[in-house]
Formats: C-alpha cells, sequence, structure tokens
C-alpha cells in the first residue's frame, strides 16, 4: 500500500474513533486506537520524506489531543451530572423523610 493511501486511512481510523467518541461507543476506542498505531507503523517504515512524516506525526498528535480534550470534558460533565443526580436524590431522600415525620405528629 502507497504512503498516501496510509495516510488516508489513518484519517480515516481518526474519523472512526470521533464518530466512536460522539456515539458513546467506548469499547470500540481500544480496537481503533490499537489499528491506527499498526497503520502508522507501516506507514513510518514506508515514508522516505522527513517532512511528510513529521507532518502525519502533527496531524496524529493534533487528532489525538482533540479526541482526549472532548473524552475529558464530557467526563467532567457526566461527573457533574451524576453530582447532581446524587444531590437530587438526597434531597428528595430527606424530603419524604421530613413528610413521614410531620405525618406521625
Amino acid at each position: 500500500m502507497s504512503s498516501e493511501a496510509l495516510r488516508s486511512q489513518l484519517r480515516a481510523l481518526i474519523d472512526e474513533m470521533s464518530v466512536a467518541l460522539d456515539q458513546q461507543r467506548w469499547r470500540r476506542m481500544p480496537g481503533l486506537h490499537q489499528q491506527v498505531m499498526a497503520v502508522f507503523a507501516e506507514y513510518e517504515a514506508q515514508e522516505s520524506s522527513a517532512l511528510q512524516l513529521q507532518q502525519t506525526k502533527e496531524m496524529l498528535h493534533d487528532a489525538f489531543g482533540s479526541l482526549i480534550e472532548r473524552r475529558e470534558s464530557r467526563a467532567a460533565l457526566l461527573k457533574k451530572r451524576m453530582s447532581e443526580h446524587q444531590s437530587n436524590k438526597e434531597g428528595m431522600l430527606a424530603y419524604s423523610m421530613v413528610n413521614l415525620f410531620t405525618e406521625q405528629e
């Protein structure tokens, strides 16, 4: 496979990772990451241009940075929602206990 075809395959795999992240298909991410690394290893062995190799490394670095940033922001949002859910649940429990005590009087 030509180095340009391998670069295209790398872009396609990064796009798949982005879609998996958007669809919250977390289990696909490790497999896609392994595929990216395998294709990159093949690309690195074939690429004769140091400039092209550097550009591809930068593209992958930026893409992974973006994926990590998006994943971390979603994890923070999920943590916030879980915290709100927990506090609402505790509030509901306290409210129902107050109702129970006032009914007993």
